[in-house]
């Protein structure tokens, strides 16, 4: 019972970070600090500067190792069926406005690895959350910027460009680097480590700005997105869960590693990516709210559970 005290307030605290961020994010929109024109610009800087060192950073933070590549194996199997469950549910939400459609999709399959679920992991799990955390943050990261980007990017003609976009290019530097257990020179790896803090601040600033646009209150109702939000909370995390501790026989930290990334609200770059592509980048902003504020409830019952 403790510890599950200890986990709740872990994420309390890390919610609360979040929205601190986000509030300097609307009173800079508020005080005309940042603006449309602003924030296109944070947002290209994300994009195409930021994710590619996030990526790349993730790959050199993960050590290569005989002792520790089959669990980090199983975590990146587990990533990778947590995304299939996703995708497979999010052919249950359909709407004809493919600028809703494609947010819906996204919201669902992908969770907020990367800004809550590595800080969980290392507050929760410490530097093995980390570890098993960063697997799960490569595979997320793959079938983001390849899968991921096609729903924002459907009926266009140019496949290259959908396959070759900042996210997929910062795994093909990444990779073959932990792969080769290659070290980068300090000189490179230092400003691409600091490039890569930026990630978190620059995107809660961009969530503060839609928050500053946009009127949360209204389409509250709407069924479709309570089901992407049911889906993503609910359904995803508890299949994982069942299918990792009763197929695969997972149990401990590698159990709670696989299930605490799956179980993390939408993605903030559900509502980046609306943005960039014109999508319906409001109805996102409404999804990753209430699941960001969901999470403070179900990630602490679903870790319960993995951690008994």
């Amino acid at each position: 019972m403790n510890s599950f005290f200890t986990n709740a307030l872990n994420l309390v605290e890390q919610v609360a970070i979040l929205f601190v961020l986000i509030a300097a994010g609307f009173i800079c929109a508020k005080t005309k600090l940042i603006n449309n024109k602003i924030k296109d610009g944070i947002v290209n800087i994300l994009l195409y500067v930021v994710t590619p060192c996030l990526i790349i950073n993730s790959f050199l933070s993960v050590k290569f190792t005989a002792d520790t590549i089959t669990s980090l194996g199983i975590a990146a199997a587990c990533a990778f069926i947590s995304h299939i469950i996703a995708i497979v549910f999010s052919y249950a939400v359909f709407d004809k406005d493919f600028r809703k459609r494609s947010v819906l999709r996204f919201a669902l399959i992908f969770s907020n690895a990367g800004y809550m679920g590595i800080p969980l992991a290392n507050a929760v799990f410490g530097e093995k959350g980390v570890f098993y955390g960063s697997a799960y943050l490569i595979v997320f990261n793959v079938v983001q910027w390849t899968y991921g980007i096609s729903i924002y990017k459907k009926g266009s003609k140019n496949r290259l460009k959908i396959i070759l976009n900042p996210g997929t290019i910062g795994v093909l530097i990444g990779l073959p680097l932990f792969l080769l257990k290659l070290h980068l020179p300090e000189v490179l790896s230092s400003p691409i480590a600091s490039i890569s803090e930026l990630n978190t601040p620059l995107a809660m600033f961009v969530l503060g700005y839609y928050f500053s646009r946009s009127n949360i209150k209204t389409g509250l109702f709407s069924k479709k997105m309570w089901t992407v939000i049911f889906g993503r909370m609910i359904i995803v995390p508890i299949l994982a869960f069942l299918l990792f501790k009763y197929i695969f026989g997972l149990s401990g930290v590698l159990l709670g590693c696989c299930v605490l990334p799956a179980s993390a609200p939408t993605a903030v770059n559900t509502i980046i990516l609306a943005s960039k592509f014109k999508a319906d980048a409001d109805l996102g902003l409404k999804i990753v709210t209430i699941t960001t504020i969901l999470s403070i409830i179900t990630m602490p019952l679903i870790l319960a559970f993995a951690k008994m």
